[in-house]
C-alpha cells in the first residue's frame, strides 16, 4: 500500500501535504464539479433518443468513520456539533476498475467507451447519528 506522501508525489499533489484544509475544499469542489457534470450529462442524455436502456446498480452502505481533533474539553459540545456537520459520507465510482473489469469479461472496445462515457453516480446516502 502506498503512502500519504508516495501517493502525493505520484499524482503531483505535493503542496497538500501541510496543507489539509486546503486539500479536504478542493476534493469538496471537485465532487461538486462531479455531480454539476453529472447532472448536465443525464439532462443532455434524455433529451436525446438513447438507443440503449439504463442499467443501475444500487449498493447499500452500513459503517462509520470518525473525525476527530484535540484541545480544551471546555467547548466539547460545539466541537462535536461542528465535527458532526462538518463531515459526510461520499461515494466513489472508479472508472478505471470499471473500464478494466468490462475488458476482461470480454465486453468489446466499443460497447465500454459507451458504458463509461454514459456513467453517472446518483448519491442518496444519508448519515444518520445515532447518539
Amino acid at each position: 500500500m502506498e503512502t500519504a506522501s508516495y501517493f502525493a508525489k505520484k499524482h503531483g499533489l505535493e503542496h497538500y501535504l501541510d496543507k489539509p484544509r486546503e486539500l479536504n475544499e478542493m476534493i469538496l469542489k471537485l465532487l461538486v464539479l462531479q455531480e454539476t457534470m453529472q447532472d448536465e450529462a443525464m439532462r443532455a442524455r434524455r433529451r436525446s433518443a438513447s438507443s440503449g436502456e439504463i442499467i443501475s446498480v444500487g449498493r447499500t452502505v452500513t459503517g462509520r468513520f470518525t473525525a476527530a481533533c484535540d484541545g480544551d474539553r471546555t467547548y466539547q459540545y460545539a466541537v462535536e456539533t461542528a465535527l458532526r456537520a462538518s463531515t459526510a459520507p461520499v461515494p466513489i465510482f472508479q472508472w478505471g476498475r470499471f473500464e478494466g473489469l468490462l475488458e476482461k469479461m470480454g465486453v468489446p472496445g466499443d460497447r465500454i467507451a459507451e458504458y463509461v462515457g454514459t456513467v453517472m453516480l446518483s448519491d442518496d446516502t444519508h448519515c444518520i447519528d445515532r447518539d
